[in-house]
């Protein structure tokens, strides 16, 4: 072969790798969008908590759609648990598998329920499809147990489901799932997500069948191996653009929900361009393993490694198990970031948040144009009681947006989802209509960016007024240490619980009691600033003066008095 054939033969790989690719990536986000569609649960059709992805024979993960980046960890070895009790030989068409257990099931929590299935071309297995549900309670200590106090143990947060075959040739197995639903509060409502699950793998089935006949089994396999091995090649090229070197980060959370003294976090990271270009990420001197549930098994730690690395590489970056090959992970046996059962791990999404912000801090280090500042990680509300307008129990799982961290050239948004968590604010419309509660107030917090030549965006105020008696279990951080900044800029405004506007609540753990009436305030942390604040142009701080998202006090207090005097000026006339 000749230079040129050989040249125009690597093009048209390329080509075809980038056609295919994109191929599995659509039949991951239909299958995103039917389920999105189809479920039952708040949490899945409102919430969007859920993801969905496709694997080869060997369970390589090879797509996964773009909803939540913490769900990728599991999703990896969510197919390498299910082979090691069911071999690809005893696998039929129609077959579904359930599983939610985080240290053999291939999950990180109990409540995200996974269901995967094998794809037949003929009797050739050719791969799996799965998608991953937040179901808002499976059992445990109290509704949607995780974080709840005298939570010590995973058993405690509900019930764990290894692999286990749900639909055989087709058939729902009634047996095992009516034990299952015997478990858990608010079964009624879970036939239907199972239905909406099981439906959207029948469909990724029949697209990945079509995919195959399109190409042909043999070189379906080879563009399988293609699109990994591409993958592997562009994570690495853009290793090589990083300097050699280590670098090391610290952070902690607030509290493990149990104790009061501050969780530790650190990091140290190495990168080497040789023997071939790759990251090792050593968490030695993190924190022990917690009583309370915030502990992150490895699938967790690895789905926070994955995204930092996709956000801070190049985002354009393919979501497989090519990630594997690359990244090498440190973490402690016994540690926070890799647990022994039976620790408990229902909050390990508080701490996933913290991680991104640690090794986002350590990239900072190294390519620090391409960090954003510290944001406002996770505030998530679990509400429960009973309704006495429908007469049913309930369980209200919401979730709120806070500031993202400002970043070189641009400043943070504000109340939005960030890092590891993608999920949507639930509706004011859909929270009201289905749940005994009435929010009052829904609004930006003033002067909670952090100040910068690029501001941090803002937190969220949320009032929630019980319209009948509630337990709320809290899941949040920075109510104790601030989002911290970046290059000269200031950190983010601290969380809020409050009680009645006097009584302050922790970041996390309850139930605390509501009585009918009361309110409950819920407010996120803001966002670091980027840059030295001196060099913020006039132009956008008069912007946020005339929004009301910095006070003329706090720009007195954080900003140079002629720049401010500037910004007044042309915000009166805005």
């Amino acid at each position: 072969m000749d230079k040129k054939t050989s040249a125009a033969q690597q093009k048209t790989d390329a080509v075809a790798l980038e056609v295919f690719s994109n191929a599995l990536l659509s039949i991951s986000e239909e299958m995103g969008a039917l389920l999105i569609r189809t479920a039952y649960s708040t949490n899945i059709k409102e919430r969007h908590d859920a993801s969905t992805a496709i694997f080869d024979a060997q369970g390589r993960m090879i797509a996964q759609a773009e909803h939540i980046p913490m769900h990728l960890g599991a999703l990896l070895s969510a197919i390498t648990h299910l082979l090691k009790r069911y071999p690809k030989a005893s696998l039929r068409p129609g077959d579904a598998f359930l599983a939610n257990d985080a240290y053999n099931g291939g999950g990180t929590h109990l409540a995200d329920v996974t269901v995967a299935s094998p794809v037949f071309a003929g009797k050739e297995l050719i791969g799996f499809v799965a998608n991953m549900g937040h179901w808002p309670d499976v059992g445990g200590i109290k509704p949607g147990a995780a974080m709840t106090e005298g939570c010590t143990e995973i058993y405690q947060e509900g019930l764990r489901i290894p692999p286990m075959k749900i639909m055989s040739a087709g058939k729902l197995q009634e047996d095992l799932f009516s034990f299952i639903l015997l478990n858990m509060r608010f079964a009624e409502d879970r036939p239907a997500d199972l239905r909406a699950q099981v439906a959207t793998n029948e469909v990724g089935i029949r697209r990945m069948q079509e995919l195959c006949r399109k190409y042909g089994l043999k070189r379906f396999r080879e563009l399988i191996q293609g699109t990994l091995d591409y993958n592997e090649r562009w994570i690495r090229r853009r290793i090589r653009e990083l300097p050699e070197g280590s670098w090391s980060f610290e952070d902690q959370l607030d509290d493990d929900a149990h104790t009061p003294e501050p969780v530790p976090l650190k990091v140290q990271l190495t990168i080497r361009h040789k023997p071939q270009p790759h990251m090792v990420f050593d968490f030695e001197g993190s924190s022990p393993q917690r009583t309370g549930g915030v502990n992150c098994v490895y699938e967790a730690l690895f789905a926070t490694v994955a995204y930092a690395l996709k956000a801070t590489l190049d985002p354009e970056l393919w979501s497989n198990a090519a990630f594997e090959r690359v990244v090498k992970i440190k973490a402690p046996e016994g540690s926070i970031v890799n647990p022994r059962p039976p620790a408990p791990v229902g909050g390990r999404g508080t701490t996933c948040q913290r991680l991104a912000d640690l090794l986002l801090g350590a990239m900072s280090k190294v390519v620090e144009d391409r960090v954003t500042a510290c944001g406002h990680g996770t505030t998530t509300v679990n509400l429960h009681g009973h309704d006495p307008i429908r007469g049913r129990s309930y369980i209200c799982i919401d979730g709120l947006g806070g500031g993202m961290g400002g970043r070189a050239g641009h400043d943070g948004m504000d109340a939005v989802q960030i890092n590891t968590n993608n999920i949507p604010n639930l509706p004011t419309e859909v929270l009201e209509s289905e749940y005994p509660i009435r929010i009052e107030r829904y609004e930006l917090v003033p002067d909670s960016g952090g100040a910068g030549e690029f501001r941090g965006g803002s937190a969220t105020r949320k009032d929630f007024r019980m319209l009948a008696d509630t337990g709320f279990i809290a899941h949040a951080d920075r109510h104790l240490f601030r989002p911290w900044p970046l290059s000269g800029g200031k950190p983010g405004a601290l969380g809020l619980h409050c009680k009645n506007s006097s009584e302050k609540l922790p970041s996390k753990g309850g139930p605390h009691e509501f009585n009918t009436g009361e309110v409950l305030r819920c407010q996120t942390a803001g966002a670091g600033g980027f840059g030295d604040p001196a060099r913020r142009s006039p132009e956008r701080l008069a912007v946020d003066l005339a929004d009301g998202k910095v006070t003329e006090q706090a720009a007195r207090r954080d900003y140079p008095p002629q720049l401010v005097d500037q910004a007044l000026a042309l915000a009166a006339k805005l």
